[in-house]
């Protein structure tokens, strides 16, 4: 799971975080009252549940903003689309419990400040305004409880993963040259990217076996 998620990482954060704001005004109500109970799980991390309510709101919003590029979502992509957030989800809840164990902590100074940094928020004065906070949050359907404990998590899993990647030394000039012969077209950032990579997949593989992960959510949309 971790390897998809490193490579994509940034086209899953664009989708799932800016995604989740921009299909707010447009078309998101009408999912949030279907038949689904929304108030279920979709996966339980070491006892802990992750709400069915946080997926839905992700879901609907991703799948809003690859309808805007490619309006003909096929069932395989949506069923991709399901399977990436909800291991996002379990990825952010495994780090946000680890974070524990490495003193990593999200003060409430961060999470305003990163709250308020959040576009749509900000009136037409570029100042976070409480109301356009509660009126988003209310189309998500969402409490700012709830919102603010998932920022809260993503920053921490952030923070968890610089940690992690401060592990990597830099290269010498003369290893760089060796593989540049090898590969004339590598980067040094790539190769310290790709040891980033390496030391985050052993380090997640580790923690993986020792967390209990179950997926409660089989397939529904």
């Amino acid at each position: 799971m971790i390897n998809f998620l490193i490579k994509h990482k940034i086209k899953i954060f664009l989708i799932t975080i800016l995604g989740f704001f921009a299909g707010t005004f447009v078309g998101f109500g009408s999912y949030l009252f279907g038949e689904k109970n929304y108030f279920d799980t979709v996966a339980v991390v070491n006892g802990y549940k992750i709400p069915y309510k946080i997926y839905y709101a992700l879901y609907n919003n991703t799948i809003d903003v690859v309808r805007k590029s490619n309006p003909d979502v096929t069932d395989d992509t949506a069923k991709e689309i399901q399977s990436n957030i909800i291991n996002t989800l379990v990825l952010d809840e495994i780090l946000w419990q680890q974070t524990k164990d490495y003193g990593i902590i999200v003060s409430e100074e961060e999470l305003a400040m990163d709250i308020r940094s959040h576009k749509y928020f900000l009136n037409e004065e570029g100042i976070f305004d409480p109301r356009y906070y509660f009126n988003v949050l209310n189309n998500l359907r969402l409490t700012p409880k709830e919102f603010e404990n998932m920022r809260k998590k993503q920053i921490a899993a952030h923070k968890m993963k610089i940690l992690i990647a401060s592990a990597v030394s830099d290269i010498s000039e003369s290893e760089f040259s060796g593989l540049k012969n090898e590969n004339p077209k590598i980067t040094k950032d790539y190769v310290l990217q790709t040891r980033n990579n390496e030391i985050l997949n052993d380090w997640f593989d580790k923690i993986r076996k020792e967390t209990s992960v179950k997926i409660t959510m089989d397939n529904k949309i």
